[in-house]
């Protein structure tokens, strides 16, 4: 064989085993195109090429799970993927919106009427009401004083208070009987207001406001001894603070028609009132809490003390009084309490003789006797004239008897009539 037939064979060999090698893919078939770029997929260059990937399966143990993601409708992913489009109808039944108010302010109230109820408050606030009804309606269970001045009188509580007007400033002690409303005024509770109890015609005691309001001044006289002077309800002006100020229903009665105007108060939780009083106007200031006092009496005290406030059927404390002109001077009469507490004491009246000359009776008596003195004068002046005209000597001796008959039963009749005055009225008096 030629050189040239080997190298043909060992050439056409050569072809064989490539186009072999390239069929098993050990080598590469040059006839082929270029092959492409391997990926991995779902990464960044495998979606580049446009690779999609299925979502996995909603469970990977339900072969039958659907293949597509499930989405809730309503959702920004179903508007996204879907196009979801969601049209909202108005509930019919909704109310339209309010503005929004922070509740406990000033505006809450005004736009709502906004009230904050608190349960302990008004359960404490009944019971606090509960009391005061009860105290309003309950009696004292002090008994009360007898209505003979000659007695053993009995008191339950005591009061303090200030009396501004133009004849001093000054306190005065003072005992109530919380059933009847009779005081009792020692002479060492009147303070600046009486100085010393003694006197030239003898020593005050006491004085004593029985409950009709009679007043009893007792103490010891240098002629008549041990003795009350019987005063009644006939009060001097030096006495106008004593006058009764059981009028009070009137006076609440009259407030809502009564201008409040007022002047200075006591201060402290009160309440100012003005309102008409008997002879003027009154200002009274009143504690707005109940006070537990039992009284069925609407008064008790001096001007100040406690009073029942039939409006809101409450006992109630009066810590300041003004009596609008008043005044010795014209002024206001102003009276403020200082002090109420429980306190006993007792003031016995048996040991004193009664006088009752000066009291509006006594007095209108008194007159009466010094007008029948002037006519039985002038009778006396009458007879003296008749006995001077009578005969001189034994002729005129009837006649001077007869006038001297006269002018004596003239004289008994004035003495009898002075002593039966004395007597009734207490006044010692001397057969």
């Amino acid at each position: 064989m030629s050189r040239r037939a080997a190298w043909i064979g060992t050439g056409a060999a050569v072809v064989i085993a490539g186009a072999a090698l390239a069929a098993t893919g050990r080598i590469p078939n040059p006839f082929d195109p270029p092959p492409p770029e391997v990926v991995d997929s779902g990464s960044e260059a495998a979606r580049e090429a446009g690779e999609v990937t299925m979502p996995a399966p909603a469970s990977a143990s339900d072969p039958f799970a659907p293949a597509l993601p499930i989405i809730e409708s309503g959702t920004p992913e179903a508007r996204d993927l879907a196009g979801e489009v969601i049209e909202e109808i108005p509930n019919p039944f909704e109310l339209p919106p309010i503005e929004v108010v922070e509740s406990g302010t000033d505006e809450a109230w005004i736009a709502h009427g906004e009230e904050i109820t608190d349960l302990n408050a008004v359960k404490q606030l009944a019971m606090l009401r509960a009391r005061a009804e009860t105290a309003y309606l309950a009696d004292s269970s002090f008994p009360p004083n007898p209505e003979s001045e000659l007695a053993l009188h009995r008191f339950d509580l005591r009061l303090r208070q200030l009396i501004d007007s133009a004849d001093g400033l000054g306190e005065i002690t003072y005992f109530v009987n919380s059933a009847d409303n009779s005081m009792y005024f020692p002479h060492w509770g009147l303070g600046s207001w009486l100085p010393s109890n003694q006197f030239d015609q003898g020593e005050f005691h006491f004085m004593l406001r029985q409950a009709d309001g009679d007043t009893l001044v007792c103490g010891k006289h240098v002629d008549i001894g041990p003795a009350c002077l019987h005063l009644g309800q006939e009060l001097g002006a030096g006495f106008a603070w004593l006058q009764n100020m059981a009028l009070h229903t009137q006076f609440l009665r009259s407030v809502p028609r009564t201008p409040q105007i007022l002047g200075e108060g006591p201060g402290g939780a009160v309440q100012g009132l003005r309102g008409r009083g008997d002879t003027g106007y009154l200002q009274f200031w009143v504690s707005r809490n109940a006070h537990p006092i039992a009284t069925r009496m609407p008064w008790l005290g001096l001007g100040v003390g406690l009073m029942k406030d039939e409006r809101v059927r409450a006992n109630r404390l009066v810590r300041r009084m003004r009596a609008e002109g008043a005044d010795s001077d014209g002024g206001d009469l102003v009276m403020d309490l200082i002090e109420l507490e429980a306190a006993r004491i007792e003031a016995d009246t048996t040991p004193y003789r009664f006088v009752t000359a000066f009291t509006a009776r006594g007095l209108g008596e008194a007159m009466a006797l010094g007008q029948q003195g002037f006519d039985l004068k002038a009778q006396a002046i009458a007879i003296r004239q008749a006995l001077d005209a009578c005969p001189k000597g034994r002729p005129g001796r009837e006649c001077r008897e007869r006038e001297r008959a006269r002018m004596k039963a003239l004289e008994d009749q004035f003495r009898n009539e002075a002593l039966n005055y004395g007597r009734r009225h207490g006044l010692p008096v001397d057969d």
